[in-house]
């Protein structure tokens, strides 16, 4: 099925205070809704929002509409993002949460992300719209409207077409992975995961912790991370009150020389490479001032752990490769399940000889334990053994060995 959603002429983009109303009073009353959203973000610190879409009513052939944000605010309806007696369907909700939280002020109570889900049931990870709804519903969706012009007016049929879309199957979408998650018992994973992400998408930016972001600021001596700290919040504060990327304000490279190097007035910010003479006399002030109060006031460095072992670092790459292999076997994507950093920790743990408890990771708690960390623990205790299966999805499965049996006694104790 193909080109689904394309037999009569959309209905305009709603655009009155009245009608987003009634939409807003409709989802109240059905008690969920889906929603996605089209915006620019090119040149942009928060993007612009272009269009709403959002689907109600049944589940399987839904009310669906369009709201004009550039002719009518769309906040009673965005709102209910935030309502925890409304679910709110959506998928790949990073970029679509993150811009309700900057724009309106909504933190996402009973999201649940379709992307996420499909990651719990063999869809792979970050797996898109289209190739979601194709491999659920069986309907093929044209993409063609996905970078078009989506602050231009009149939008054109196709553009709404193509809007309308992303939020009508949806609804069906999301039934049918509910009870693909529920008959494998993985539905509170899913919608536990999908809380904890969109959480994360909706916190908003710190200024003060914008140098982090940044390569190499790990490397610089205290005094210059200082520096760099006040210099990147300063940039950060600036980009969002002017809405450009902040590298439109001065260039990251640029920041950390410039940190490195704490100029101390404006004519030997002239003098920087990578920052223009315009830049350095517009801002010049602001920017030394910056870096000097931040220079004075470095952040406390982080208690620096001791560099892996040699043993620590081969068990952490062997962790790392059999928690693919077991996710792939239980068709739930990797990064839902743990990190290359936990892995690390769980090695750097069993170095130290494994009998102090053990670390407070993800991973050896509620179902990541069941799924994987418990198989992970028994290969670093020489319970369980690695095999070449090629009847496993990875190639390779791990097996418990007989009781009695010390395969693992040279990977135990302390590292040398």
């Amino acid at each position: 099925m193909s080109g689904a959603g394309r037999a009569t002429r959309p209905p305009e983009p709603v655009s009155s205070a009245p009608a987003v109303a009634e939409i807003a009073a409709a989802i109240r009353a059905c008690g969920w809704f889906a929603l996605d959203l089209e915006f620019v973000s090119e040149g942009r610190y928060v993007p612009d929002l272009g269009l709403v879409q959002v689907a109600w009513g049944d589940r399987d052939d839904p009310e669906v509409a369009t709201i004009d944000p550039l002719a009518v605010d769309p906040g009673p309806v965005v709102a209910l993002v935030g309502d925890p007696e409304r679910e709110t369907v959506v998928h790949a909700a990073q970029a679509d949460v993150s811009l309700l939280a900057e724009r309106y002020g909504v933190l996402p109570q009973a999201v649940v992300d379709t992307q996420i889900a499909g990651g719990f049931v063999g869809l792979g990870d970050q797996v898109g719209y289209g190739a979601l709804v194709e491999s659920v519903l069986g309907v093929r969706l044209d993409k063609g409207g996905q970078f078009t012009r989506w602050l231009d007016r009149p939008l054109s049929d196709d553009q709404i077409h193509y809007a309308l879309n992303d939020v009508r199957y949806l609804p069906r979408a999301w039934e049918r992975l509910r009870s693909e998650l529920a008959s494998r018992g993985r539905l509170d994973w899913a919608e536990e995961e999908s809380a904890r992400l969109v959480a994360r998408y909706a916190r908003r930016t710190s200024p003060v912790e914008a140098y982090r972001r940044l390569r190499g600021w790990s490397s610089l001596r205290p005094r210059a991370q200082g520096a760099l700290r006040g210099l990147a919040a300063w940039r950060e504060a600036e980009a969002m009150r002017l809405n450009v990327p902040p590298s439109r304000i001065v260039a990251d490279r640029t920041v950390v020389e410039l940190a490195r190097r704490i100029p101390e007035s404006a004519a030997q910010l002239e003098e920087a490479r990578g920052l223009s003479r315009g830049t350095a006399r517009r801002y010049g002030e602001q920017m030394v001032a910056a870096l000097r109060d931040g220079a004075l006031d470095p952040p406390e460095r982080p208690r620096a752990r001791p560099p892996l072992s040699d043993a620590a670092q081969g068990w952490a790459t062997m962790l790392t490769a059999l928690l693919s292999a077991l996710c792939r076997s239980e068709e739930v994507a990797p990064r839902f399940v743990a990190s290359r950093s936990e892995a690390e920790e769980l090695a750097r743990w069993w170095a130290r000889g494994g009998d102090e408890p053990a670390p407070e990771l993800p991973l050896l708690s509620g179902w990541r334990r069941e799924l994987a960390g418990e198989r992970l623990l028994s290969w670093l205790a020489g319970r369980a053994a690695i095999l070449a299966d090629a009847r496993a999805p990875a190639g390779i499965a791990l097996a418990p060995l007989p009781d009695g049996t010390a395969a693992g006694e040279a990977r135990a104790g302390p590292a040398p």
